[in-house]
């Protein structure tokens, strides 16, 4: 197995995706990265984030096809590209040899792909763990039989607690003020049956 470094940096969810841009704005992210993300919508959120900062990135999805998931690749190796976001399976089966730097963005789920990326990067493999990502960091330890250093991004501010995030606000059924009746309860109007037929009965004189 090839001797890379490994570590860890531990920040609040709120905050991976700016220590990410810290990491790369601030000169300390290698060139010829691949940031692994666990779904699609982290996927396009740190894309955008990325090239709205000026790194020339591109992600790698299922929608994509191999051949544009192995040109992306190629534009990586050549220098063309700085960083590939990609979901952990779209690049399962992939020749990662000659990528500088692998960053998990979330804890990876494959543990034989893990080791996989150890044998194939160059420099360096860093995950970024939250607090709820604790018990993924045990297994992790466990996996490569050894604590792993923790880093801190230099100049990075990392925030002192996480950021409470309101949940969805439930709708409720407003009460009924004015003490009605359900409408379900009112009896419906009469339909106009129009003009009323002649029997043929006279009035007796």
């Amino acid at each position: 197995m090839a001797a890379c470094s490994q570590s860890i940096y531990e920040v609040f969810d709120h905050q991976k995706t700016d220590l990410l841009l810290h990491l790369f704005t601030a000169a300390e992210g290698e060139q010829k990265t691949l940031v692994f993300v666990r779904s699609r919508e982290q996927l396009q959120a740190v894309t955008t984030a990325l090239i709205h900062a000026g790194v020339a990135a591109d992600s790698i999805s299922g929608t994509k096809k191999p051949e544009l998931r192995e040109r992306a690749l190629r534009e990586l190796l050549a220098g063309e590209l700085s960083v590939i976001i990609a979901t952990e399976a779209t690049l399962r089966e992939s020749d990662l040899r000659g990528i500088a730097q692998i960053i998990h963005y979330d804890p990876h789920e494959l543990d034989a792909d893990y080791l996989a990326r150890l044998e194939s990067t160059r420099d360096e493999v860093s995950t970024f763990i939250s607090q709820n990502d604790q018990k993924a960091l045990k297994s992790l330890e466990e996996l490569i039989t050894t604590p792993l250093p923790r880093k801190q991004a230099a100049g990075f501010i990392y925030d002192k607690q996480p950021r409470k995030i309101r949940g969805p606000i439930k709708k409720t059924h407003a009460a009924n003020k004015t003490n009605s009746k359900p409408l379900q309860n009112k009896k419906p109007k009469l339909k106009n049956k129009g003009p009323r037929r002649k029997t043929g009965r006279t009035r007796k004189r």
